[in-house]
């Protein structure tokens, strides 16, 4: 018989868990999925709460890539065999090593899903920047006339 805490274990989120979609319908598609599903994100849940700051500076020491991954290598991964495109663990965790997590064997894995808040910070210090430099154009364009 299954306790209340086997069950919240069963669901816990964070963990890394590899769901094969082939595993799960035969034939549909043959891709391996690293997945969060939804994080608890209410106020209530969170302390230590503090604004991110210099996103940009983050992400722009981080390189895009386009790779394979060794499926030979690694088969019981079940990795895909299509050309993927992402970042590398140990770049992101240099920078942002909350969004990096490691197994039991040392190998890291990359929760994409992080990255959005570090992109939307970025993106708003970016615009940020836009605004300024608009701001500057104005006056110096009402200098020149």
């Amino acid at each position: 018989m299954s306790t209340d805490n086997d069950k919240k274990k069963e669901y816990d989120f964070g963990e890394l868990k590899e769901f094969n979609l082939q595993e799960i319908e035969e034939e549909v598609l043959n891709e391996s999925i690293y997945i969060d599903v939804f994080a608890g994100s209410d106020v209530r849940f969170k302390e230590n709460i503090n604004p991110l700051s210099d996103a940009m500076k983050g992400i722009a020491s981080l390189n895009a890539y386009t790779y394979n991954y060794k499926t030979e290598e690694f088969p019981e991964n079940k990795f895909s065999q299509r050309e993927q495109i992402g970042v590398m663990a140990q770049e992101l965790e240099s920078v942002f090593p909350q969004a990096v997590a490691e197994d039991e064997k040392g190998m890291k894995y990359v929760n994409y899903s992080m990255l959005t808040p570090i992109l939307l910070e970025a993106v708003k210090e970016l615009n940020k920047k836009v605004e300024d430099q608009q701001a500057q154009i104005e006056v110096l364009l009402k200098k020149v006339k």
